[in-house]
């Protein structure tokens, strides 16, 4: 009986002790599952939701663009690549799936969107600045077409012209990484020779030499004024959308200052 009585009690104990040990390592599970980052697919569904209702407020009418003097008058001519938000977000780990979440549904089209991230962020541009310019030029569409009046054509996401990339095959212009590779890196040397973006984006549309000798057409000025819009409302967007969601990861050098 004595020997019935000990093997009991090693049982019960035994018992107590695998259920001790299973919800220890249940709860250490449970800590470093919430520790790691958000998976793309696991980003929160009222995030979702909320950019769903906000998207079509990325789409301008030509007559709600502000004019274009007085809006130059209410954003910075200068923004400083170090400190975009976007940048930073893209770049670290834990946030980066947030990042190219937001832009995939800006564009509809997640290989339209990586390629767009991933040549900005080699030419140190701000994303929502690419982004625009993408917007405005083709509308996120890799197969936009236009023809010029000195029968060029502009092919593309960033609308390659085929006198200016002569050595590009027109598969090269539809493909959404080249076309990215080649537009950042314009706009990269726009951005270095003008000094701001405004001034950049007017080189980009009409080139360096009309806006240098002050020859910069009115559909140009109206061109900028629409990325510059257009931009306000991503900043604006990308904020309440991923940016909040990180603020103990930004540091306070990265003041809001998006234009009001």
């Amino acid at each position: 009986m004595i020997d019935n009585k000990n093997g009991n009690s090693r049982f019960f104990l035994s018992c107590l002790l695998s259920l001790f040990f299973t919800a220890l390592i249940f709860g250490s599970s449970f800590y470093v599952y919430k520790s790691f980052p958000v998976p793309e697919e696991e980003i929160p569904a009222e995030i979702e939701e909320e950019v769903e209702e906000e998207e079509e407020v990325l789409f301008y009418e030509d007559d709600q663009i502000p004019e274009f003097a007085s809006y130059l008058k209410e954003v910075s001519l200068v923004k400083d690549s170090s400190s975009d938000r976007g940048l930073y977000l893209y770049r670290q780990q834990t946030s980066k799936a947030a990042v190219e979440w937001f832009y995939s549904h800006v564009t509809g089209n997640r290989e339209v969107s990586d390629s767009i991230l991933i040549e900005a962020e080699k030419n140190d541009i701000p994303l929502s600045l690419a982004f625009s310019l993408a917007y405005t030029e083709s509308r996120y569409r890799s197969n936009a077409v236009n023809s010029n009046s000195n029968s060029s054509i502009d092919r593309g996401l960033f609308q390659l012209n085929s006198n200016s990339f002569p050595n590009l095959t027109e598969e090269d212009f539809f493909n959404p990484a080249v076309s990215a590779k080649y537009g950042m890196s314009h706009l990269k040397f726009c951005l270095d020779t003008a000094g701001n973006e405004i001034s950049a984006l007017a080189m980009y549309n009409a080139g360096t030499g009309k806006v240098r000798s002050n020859r910069t057409p009115q559909s140009t000025l109206n061109y900028v004024g629409k990325i510059m819009s257009y931009q306000d409302t991503l900043d604006r967007l990308f904020e309440e959308q991923v940016a909040s969601y990180y603020e103990l990861q930004l540091s306070p050098s990265f003041s809001v200052a998006y234009k009001k």
